[in-house]
């Protein structure tokens, strides 16, 4: 923008600096020096207006009244006087421009693009003002039909004294219009256009006679108005499907074609990403199948059609579709609403529903993995633990301090196998906050058991040992010592967390569970949580805990527990 500022010092400036160069001698008084106007030069938009004052000052630096007058005109330019520019009174009512002054403004009007100027002179003397008419901001090109149908290839023309570029791209409200051409000899684009487009279009790439070292981005004088099309007629082989029932959709217009990645309906119940509702897109892309998703009610968003030009859009359908509502909970059976700490509790699928057991989800750009299904009490991700083969039923322990109505990540009706659900189950699940402190922990022949868990399950255990004393002497740390027997020979991964202290290591011990050189210290590193894979044989052992960071203790005050999770899973 500073490239068309150039030349706006104010005229009195201007004045004043043809002052300081003249002697101040009485002889130079009334000589005229010099013609000045102010802006030097200018830059106008086609059909935009700006102004110029001319003045002129004698050798002393002193204005001159004179009679200006515009000598010599230019192409694409119109020059007037201002008349209202420092106006006199001619009687006691009637203001009017003088026939001499110090200064003149003229108003300069651009009709055409070109590299013009004018000649404005008086006492003797001339000042010639170029004057650039571009299309900076605006352009007055036109289109072949404003009012295109859909489909139809749309010509855009540059006025005279403009070219598009050979790079030059189009745009609506800042989305690029597709396929682009543009003519040989530069002066005109052929395009296509979306629906619904109501508004003039954006040339990047425009190159004006009068500024050819410039590339200028103008807008359309003329708005473009494109079909509107807010929802599109389809035919369904039935709008009342039951559920999973496979439906066809197909487009009776041959310009709208499916790109489709899914079709949404109102009352849809969330589920997970990718493709639950199997579409299949035709060859010809003018049909598609999908198996009816539950509680559909209404018209059907499609994401996305296709439009002349590779324009996709998402847009709802007629008519509307109402499939097989299974309602808004699950109706799913709790053997504790109550449970305690470390406690499993089981929950079973009504009938006609089962829970995801081999579906996994992505769940961040680092590929985390995580199994379903996911049963979330208040806010705390509970802890699976069994799976039924059938997906008939659920085992997890809740969190200590969790409540609330479980969210389930993972029912699928029977009816509807594609389709991967989140719903809330109609029972409250609540789990004490206070985590006991298990008796006996402080050496192997005491220690709490560990519930051994079944092929392909898992079990947990909270504790909330004070980690204060006694101290090991394997390891000058305070340890505590957990008792696992192992009746079934597999893989048993172990997890070992906690929420005081900044490293507790985890050793597997065998009988007698002394800290020796016959443990097992994978797990004895530096990580939070500890993890520790073993293979292990029916048999006696002992996780470890030991406080090898030794701070355990908050704010200085020994005898406040660390809430110790302990996961055993159980694999072949």
């Amino acid at each position: 923008m500073n490239r068309f500022r150039s030349g706006t010092v104010p005229l009195f400036a201007l004045l004043a600096l043809a002052g300081c160069n003249s002697e101040p001698t009485d002889g130079s008084r009334g000589l005229i020096a010099s013609l000045v106007a102010s802006p030097t030069q200018l830059f106008i938009e086609l059909g935009g207006t700006k102004t110029v004052e001319v003045g002129a000052v004698d050798q002393l630096g002193e204005p001159l009244d004179l009679a200006y007058e515009v000598t010599a005109t230019g192409p694409g330019i119109t020059v007037r006087r201002d008349s209202s520019f420092l106006p006199i009174f001619v009687n006691d009512s009637t203001l009017q421009a003088p026939a001499t002054g110090p200064r003149f403004r003229f108003i300069v009007q651009g009709t055409d693009y070109a590299a013009s100027s004018f000649t404005v002179s008086g006492g003797g003397l001339d000042v010639v003002v170029p004057v650039q008419v571009i299309p900076q901001t605006g352009i007055s090109a036109t289109f072949d039909n404003p009012t295109p149908a859909l489909g139809d290839t749309i010509t855009l023309t540059a006025p005279a004294g403009v070219t598009f570029a050979d790079t030059a791209s189009l745009e609506i409200a800042g989305n690029p219009l597709i396929p682009l051409i543009v003519s040989q000899d530069a002066t005109t684009i052929r395009f296509l256009a979306p629906p619904n487009v109501n508004s003039p279009i954006t040339i990047k790439g425009v190159i004006s006679a009068s500024a050819p070292t410039v590339v200028f981005a103008p807008a359309t004088e003329v708005a473009l108005q494109t079909p509107v099309i807010d929802t599109v007629d389809v035919t369904y082989s039935t709008v009342a499907p039951t559920l999973g029932q496979t439906v066809t959709m197909s487009v009776p217009e041959p310009l709208i074609n499916l790109v489709v990645d899914s079709i949404v309906f109102p009352g849809q119940l969330p589920g997970r990403e990718g493709d639950p509702q199997n579409i299949v897109v035709a060859a010809d892309s003018s049909s598609l199948t999908f198996d009816a998703p539950p509680n559909a009610d209404g018209s059907g968003t499609v994401v996305n059609f296709a439009f002349p030009g590779g324009f996709l859009l998402a847009l709802p359908t007629r008519p509307n579709v109402t499939s097989t509502n299974i309602g808004l909970s699950l109706p799913a059976g709790f053997s504790n609403t109550d449970p305690a700490v470390s406690e499993t509790v089981t929950m079973t699928a009504p009938a006609g529903f089962r829970f995801a057991l081999a579906d996994t989800t992505i769940v961040d750009t680092d590929t985390t993995i995580t199994p379903l299904p996911v049963v979330t009490v208040g806010a705390n991700a509970a802890i699976i633990v069994a799976r039924a083969p059938d997906g008939s039923s659920v085992g997890f322990v809740p969190i200590p301090g969790s409540a609330g109505i479980p969210q389930i990540d993972g029912v699928v009706p029977t009816a509807a196998p594609s389709n991967i659900l989140t719903m809330p189950a109609e029972a409250t699940v609540t789990v004490p906050a206070e985590i006991p402190t298990l008796p006996g922990s402080d050496a192997p022949g005491t220690a709490p058991s560990l519930t051994t868990p079944a092929l392909n399950e898992a079990s947990v255990l909270f504790d909330m040992p004070d980690f204060e004393a006694p101290v090991c002497p394997a390891t000058t740390d305070v340890c505590r010592y957990y008792k696992l027997t192992v009746t079934s020979a597999g893989t048993y991964t172990i997890t070992m967390d906690w929420n005081i202290g900044d490293d507790i290591d985890m050793f597997l011990c065998p009988a007698p569970g002394d800290i020796t050189g016959a443990c097992d210290f994978q797990a004895a590193t530096g990580a939070h949580p500890e993890i520790g894979v073993f293979a292990l044989t029916p048999g006696d052992y002992w996780v470890v805990a030991d406080d090898f960071g030794g701070n355990p203790a908050v704010g200085g005050v020994p005898g406040i527990g660390t809430r110790l999770v302990i996961t055993v899973e159980h694999a072949p």
